[in-house]
């Protein structure tokens, strides 16, 4: 018996013995150890504030890795789809509370809003590859271009015409040909575009082009009352502004910098400028129309400079739409408190292909999955929403591209 028994606390000596072995064999082939492809693949997939903050403390390796132009642009085409939304923090001042906003779930359409790392920002103007376009919070007049992970920014000089950045239409725009980035500023079309090229040198200058009319006119709005908004952006390439206009919207390609007119699609009547807005969907502009009280049409430019084909992409029809209450809970769409009066929503952001956030007149704000005809009514955690943006975080500096 006593020799049975020392035979068992030899084996669990050789088995424990063992066990160490390989712990020590898996300790040995540690995360460092792997080759740097490996690496690459893993981390291009971390969002870029969780590698930026934190990847490149664990060691030198990792740091140079992270700081390769070509893990930057992986990195960037690998992170979601998200929307910027800000809203002034005060009406005495130029701050701005900015969150970011990821929409998820195909049926129950959560919104998540967390902080973008800045508690004080100007006005949110463009994005473009992660960067951003804004009003400087402090110095009226002067504009900035920043990366919200890295905080490197930019400001820009003033200005030829002298704009206040109040009430003009300006973005942040990328030239894929000589790989540059442009802001490109309307604030009355008298005067021309400005144009700040920012990898130009230190001393660089605005550049003035003639605007898309010659004669006061030819302008399809009130001159003097007119306040041009910021443009809709169609993947940083192509800008395109609502002027006002039954018949047409101006566009310019950002790398030929010439403004032409983009006719709006035939529809079934004589279009009216306020019924209809633009937003980005998918990679392609949206015109969003208000054909009455029970249906709006979405309709997407397929093609903007050879021909502008217009195709007819959705109907929101209210007596197809099921309505999600706050509780996650489907209601009919003729439920007493389901529906607003959808001419009354106007869209303001696009998510992904199929997602529209809209807006009331009253300033709810609505969820749409154009996939399958759901609608929510959602609340955000800020005082005044007024800019939604869409957005892509990233590590891209505007002179790598």
């Amino acid at each position: 018996m006593e020799a049975l028994q020392n035979d068992k606390v030899r084996n669990r000596k050789n088995i424990s013995r063992k066990d160490g072995e390989g712990r020590g064999a898996m300790e040995s082939t540690s995360f460092k150890d792997l080759h740097e492809s490996i690496v690459f693949g893993i981390l291009v997939k971390v969002p870029p504030s969780y590698v930026y903050k934190n990847g490149r403390l664990v060691c030198r390796a990792w740091r140079d890795l992270i700081s390769r132009d070509d893990f930057i642009v992986q990195n960037f085409m690998e992170t979601k789809a998200e929307l910027l939304v800000g809203g002034p923090t005060s009406r005495r001042n130029g701050y701005f509370e900015v969150k970011l906003m990821e929409v998820e779930g195909a049926l129950q359409l959560d919104c998540k809003l967390r902080d973008c790392g800045l508690c004080r920002m100007g006005r949110p103007r463009s994005s473009c590859n992660g960067l951003l376009l804004l009003n400087h919070p402090k110095e009226e007049g002067l504009l900035q271009v920043m990366n919200l992970i890295t905080t490197v920014g930019l400001t820009l000089p003033k200005c030829p015409s002298g704009c206040r950045h109040k009430a003009c239409g300006s973005a942040l725009g990328f030239d894929p040909n000589k790989k540059e980035y442009k802001v490109i500023h309307m604030y009355a079309d008298s005067f021309g575009f400005e144009i700040f090229n920012l990898a130009g040198p230190p001393d660089a200058a605005w550049r003035i082009i003639p605007g898309p009319w010659e004669g006061l006119q030819e302008r399809p709005y009130d001159f003097e009352r007119f306040s041009w908004s910021d443009p809709i952006s169609v993947n940083g390439r192509v800008l395109h502004w609502h002027v006002a206009s039954n018949e047409y919207i101006i566009s310019m390609d950002v790398s030929e910098e010439i403004s032409t007119k983009t006719y709006l699609p035939n529809i079934s009547e004589e279009i009216e400028s306020y019924k209809y807005t633009l937003a980005e969907l998918g990679g392609y502009l949206s015109f969003v129309y208000a054909l009455s009280d029970i249906q709006v049409d979405i309709w997407i430019l397929d093609d903007c400079f050879r021909g502008q084909i217009w195709s007819k992409k959705h109907s929101i029809q209210l007596d197809l739409i099921k309505y999600v209450t706050p509780e996650n809970s489907l209601l009919p769409a003729n439920h007493a408190n389901a529906l607003p009066n959808l001419s009354k929503l106007v869209a303001v952001a696009g998510r992904g292909c199929d997602i529209l956030i809209l807006k009331h007149e009253n300033s709810c704000l609505y969820i749409y999955d154009m996939k399958h005809r759901v609608m929510k009514k959602f609340k955000m955690n800020m005082k005044n929403p007024m800019y939604f943006i869409p957005h892509r975080s990233s590590l891209l500096h505007w002179r790598n591209s």
